[in-house]
């Protein structure tokens, strides 16, 4: 476990966000692919109506990048569940939010998924693109 809690992490963006702290929030652990440490991307505003969204280094409670939403949606379009079923992975296989600069995401606010398949990890961005080979060895042209 982080030694930031979700809560901590919530506290920190909400504050850094300058939004209501009794706005509805969830901080989700995304794990790091190019250098080691993990984040927290925390989404302030219900499940379909972000207001914003920051990053929580889950070390040290350092907010990192962050972005108020005019759009109001979703932030993050894709589940857990829907990462498997697009990878075409059945049951119950592992699937985290991972991330690194790559094809599938230039920005660390737009993790994508990591889904176990026992033919090798499966990505999926937020987008639903599909990613059989790791997105920072595909090409350009697909991102």
């Amino acid at each position: 476990m982080p030694p930031i809690s979700e809560e901590e992490a919530i506290a920190r963006a909400s504050a850094a966000l300058r939004v209501d702290e009794r706005l509805p929030a969830r901080a989700l652990l995304v794990h790091r692919l190019d250098r080691p440490g993990d984040y927290y991307l925390v989404v302030v505003g219900g499940p379909d109506a972000a207001a914003g969204v920051a990053t929580v280094d889950a070390s040290t409670g350092e907010v990192g990048t962050s972005a108020q939403l005019s759009a109001r949606g979703p932030h993050l379009a894709i589940t857990a569940a829907g990462a498997r079923t697009l990878a075409g992975v059945r049951g119950e296989a592992p699937a985290r939010l991972v991330w690194r600069p790559c094809a599938a995401s230039r920005s660390p606010l737009y993790p994508f998924w990591e889904v176990d398949d026992p033919e090798g990890p499966v990505y999926v961005d937020q987008l639903g693109r599909v990613w059989h080979t790791p997105p920072w060895e595909a090409a350009e042209s697909r991102g």
